[in-house]
């Protein structure tokens, strides 16, 4: 990601927004204390994001991508469940969690194919008119 153009968050933030009934985007900004710390060489440059059912606590996906990347898309696979994303960095050889999301409700679809595809008989009888 080039060096932005406008100053750094005073508190690094992580968000989960939903995309559609299949996604959810990520997108994470640090503060200039927590960039420098990747920059100094303190973590390792590589993050891991990973996505949790918040009701039982599963662990539904993970990606690993680099600090500056700054947003992704991750599926979501628990339609109509709530989830929360966590970003975590690697520190000595350890796995550090640094930053949590908001929880957001995996967006589901507009119900089953048959139910959309369904039309009543009235419908029908207005088209053909």
């Amino acid at each position: 990601m080039p060096e932005l153009s406008r100053p750094l968050p005073a508190e690094d933030r992580l968000v989960l927004l939903p995309k559609n009934p299949g996604t959810f985007f990520v997108f994470w900004q640090f503060s200039s204390s927590r960039a420098e710390a990747f920059r100094s060489g303190a973590f390792d440059p590589g993050i891991e994001l990973r996505l949790a059912c918040v009701e039982d606590g599963s662990q539904l996906h993970s990606l690993r991508t680099d600090w500056q990347t700054g947003r992704v898309y991750l599926p979501a696979a628990a339609q109509g469940r709530t989830c929360q994303a966590a970003l975590y960095g690697l520190r000595g050889g350890a796995w550090e969690k640094l930053l949590e999301s908001n929880q957001a409700a995996a967006p589901a679809a507009a119900g089953m194919a048959e139910e959309r595809a369904y039309a009543s008989m009235e419908f029908h009888k207005k088209v053909l008119s």
